[in-house]
């Protein structure tokens, strides 16, 4: 969990075809996540895969597609996916997503037992 250290980003797709304003604005809000969740995760490398689709006639579809491959260094993976028309909401809806996944791990390894039936 050393934040000093440099996390491999991994982008799956090549992005050059992307707009290098939509590319810039993932990459602050990546920094961003990256910041918030190596305090409490010993983060290996991140993959991502970052799309615009396009219709038939090759005009996009003002949506984003965004998928987040996180990869600790336990090797448990965790995958976060969005689809929206903006990436700052792509990006929020993952983080709420990732944080889901990592709170139930971090339940499993603590439960509660005051919740139990009798």
């Amino acid at each position: 969990m050393n934040t000093s250290q440099e996390i491999p980003i991994i982008w799956k797709r090549p992005h050059h075809s992307n707009n290098v304003y939509h590319v810039g604005t993932l990459s602050l809000l990546l920094d961003a996540f990256i910041k918030r969740y190596s305090k409490r995760l010993a983060i290996r490398n991140i993959m991502i895969d970052f799309e615009i689709p396009h219709n038939a006639a090759g005009i996009p579809n003002k949506t984003f597609i965004i998928k987040l491959h996180v990869t600790l260094e336990t090797g448990k993976i965790i995958i976060a996916e969005s689809e929206e028309k903006s990436i700052h909401d792509a990006m929020e809806k993952i983080t709420t997503e990732f944080d889901n996944q990592t709170r139930s791990t971090d339940r499993q390894k603590h439960p509660d037992n005051s919740g139990t039936f009798e």
